[in-house]
């Protein structure tokens, strides 16, 4: 007996050993590797308006909803480990059940249930601008909170323990279309300790890497414009920091994003013909084995390395919003839609793998389920070259006027201010703005352009400031009426002011109002059936088509490359990139050599 008992121990402590082996020797943190990531984002906030179409690449990493899409379009557990659904007989009420695994946040505390029931409450606080709000409208009394007429406490959404969340919906519900919708990353939990810390002081939680705390597999460990962005493994995401081993879960230790300057202080003057752009500062990078992945590029970058690039579709866009109380004729607002050539904004102003838009829904989300596409099997909305001449005749005895066209500087003042003098700044948003100034001069219009830093632009944006205003739709979801719901009373998830005593509501960013849009986004939101509500969306999509309070330009994609030293990386449904188990060849020569550099260069800044 004492044998068995010796041999059982002998096994399990194998079993513990080969659980926790580790590719890690003695003190080793692990590889850091160089990436061209993404664009610098202006929030990592992932409930408010996103205005950079790759920060969603970003919050994948650094955070982790409830499901997430494999690459083959199946709904997978991310935070949740499984889901069930359960109709209580003595409420008469349907409800449904998520049972969490066990993980932690980068600050060592545990995720809960009840972060999640803190972020969908933030989402639908009446205060809140999201335009994520309305998938969560399932829920039981989840669009009265929003209206102000209820209170978070009346919210459908409850954490059972630690480990259960249980969310109670309005009415039988499809858990399956409910997985999928709460696979969408800025549905993921939140701290609302940390943010309620932050606002108390004045800051914005997720704007600095010193409060900005993650539930993924990444933490950001360094977060500053012009200069950095660099995500350190989270060491406690699923880890049992007594046992496992520091490589378990998460291989690298760092993922670092250099951009071009090295300091906001070094205000030295370059020679004009020397300036670089940031994709022409990475490709020398690139060139010189500084870098080991491509995920962000220019026309020129692209087209340069079109070959080695691997593109997937991202579920969203770029679009022109109209301001209904500016510009009220539907039929001069299709005019200015109809009048842009979208083929020519995708091939020779952007140039990066986009695709010219036939509709609202991007391509990509799901008609009736995995593996349909609604763009294929809707209608299409769109030409994607411009139709002048009907475009002439929908202007036919209108008045054109004067108008503004609103555009996104994305970097802000003082970073420009700063760096003017040491390279060149590119700005796509506003070349497609002087392509849409063009073809609406054509129909008689006198069009002025105003660029906006990314403060100024969520304020015309959420303000109703605006003429007509060029900003990306980031839905990243499968179910099309994530993109069309918005437009809808009561589903635009835009702060409202109340009163307790009516519900309240903020239209669209466009003031688009219409009572026969209004019923059928109201059908749809809780219908299940999957060609019902396909059938609704086409309806909407059409709807759209005719009151045109918006264009839809061109679909985003995500291209990226890599070295032939790395690996372990992977894309899911939604194009988001993987680097859980991201490896780099000769990681421990290469960073070496890196640190060497890095200290020659402060030695040389100190003298």
């Amino acid at each position: 007996m004492k044998k068995a008992i010796a041999i059982l121990l002998s096994l399990a402590m194998l079993t513990v050993v080969f659980a926790s082996c580790s590719q890690l020797k003695d003190d080793e943190k692990g590889a850091v590797i160089s990436v061209y990531l993404s664009e610098f984002p202006d929030t990592l906030d992932p409930a408010l308006i996103q205005l950079n179409d790759e920060t969603s690449q970003i919050l994948n990493l650094i955070f982790e909803s409830l499901t997430t899409i494999d690459a083959n379009g199946n709904v997978v557990g991310s935070l949740a480990t499984k889901w069930y659904g359960e109709y209580d007989e003595i409420y008469d009420e349907y409800k449904m059940y998520f049972e969490l695994k066990d993980t932690s946040w980068d600050d060592t505390t545990g995720v809960q249930a009840q972060h999640i029931v803190d972020a969908w409450a933030r989402i639908l606080s009446p205060e809140i601008d999201s335009p994520y709000a309305a998938l969560l409208y399932p829920i039981k009394n989840a669009k009265n909170v929003k209206a102000g007429v209820m209170t978070r406490d009346d919210l459908g959404v409850a954490a059972e323990d630690d480990t259960l969340l249980c969310v109670t919906f309005e009415q039988d519900y499809d858990i399956n279309l409910f997985a999928e919708t709460v696979s969408d990353i800025h549905l993921c939990p939140q701290r609302e300790d940390v943010i309620q810390r932050s606002a108390n002081e004045g800051e914005d939680w997720a704007a600095d890497a010193g409060t900005i705390v993650c539930n993924g597999p990444f933490r950001v460990q360094a977060f500053d414009e012009g200069k950095k962005l660099v995500l350190e493994r989270n060491s406690y995401y699923m880890r049992d920091p007594d046992e496992d081993a520091l490589d378990k879960y998460v291989a690298p230790y760092r993922i670092v994003c250099l951009y071009q300057e090295d300091s906001l202080a070094d205000t030295r003057s370059v020679d004009e013909a020397d300036r670089k752009t940031q994709a022409q500062y990475q490709l020398d990078r690139w060139n010189n084995n500084q870098i080991f992945y491509m995920g962000s590029f220019d026309k020129d970058l692209y087209s340069s390395m079109k070959n080695s690039i691997t593109t997937k579709s991202v579920l969203s866009s770029c679009s022109l919003y109209f301001n209904c109380d500016v510009i009220k004729d539907a039929d001069v607002r299709n005019a200015m839609s109809k009048s842009i050539d979208r083929n020519n904004i995708v091939t020779n102003i952007t140039g990066t793998g986009e695709v010219a838009a036939t509709g609202i829904v991007p391509t990509g989300v799901f008609a009736t389920g995995k593996g349909t596409n609604f763009r294929t099997k809707a209608s299409d909305i769109y030409s994607t070259s411009a139709d002048t001449s009907a475009a002439q005749s929908l202007m036919s005895g209108k008045k054109a006027g004067s108008i503004t066209l609103t555009y996104l500087i994305p970097e802000s003042d003082g970073l420009i201010a700063s760096y003017r003098k040491k390279c060149s700044y590119v700005n796509v948003y506003e070349a497609i703005a002087n392509e849409c100034k063009t073809a609406w001069e054509a129909l008689g219009f006198k069009v002025t352009l105003k660029g906006l830093n990314p403060v100024d632009f969520r304020a015309a944006l959420t303000g109703r400031n605006f003429d007509v205003i060029l900003t990306n739709v980031i839905g990243d979801s499968t179910d099309a009426y994530t993109y069309l719901a918005p437009y809808a009373k009561y589903y635009s998830g835009a702060a409202v002011s109340i009163d307790f005593s009516t519900a309240a509501y903020s239209l669209h960013y466009t003031n688009y109002a219409s009572d026969e849009y209004d019923a059928i986004i109201d059908e749809a939101v809780v219908t299940c059936d999957r060609a019902k509500r396909f059938e609704l969306m086409q309806q909407a999509e059409q709807k759209l088509a005719a009151d045109c309070p918006s264009a839809t330009l061109f679909y985003y994609t995500y291209n990226y490359t890599a070295k032939g030293s790395v690996g372990g990386y992977s894309t899911n449904y939604f194009g988001h990139v993987n680097f859980t188990k991201l490896t780099l060849k000769d990681w421990r020569s290469i960073n070496a050599v890196e640190e060497e550099a890095s200290l020659a260069a402060e030695a040389e800044k100190a003298e």
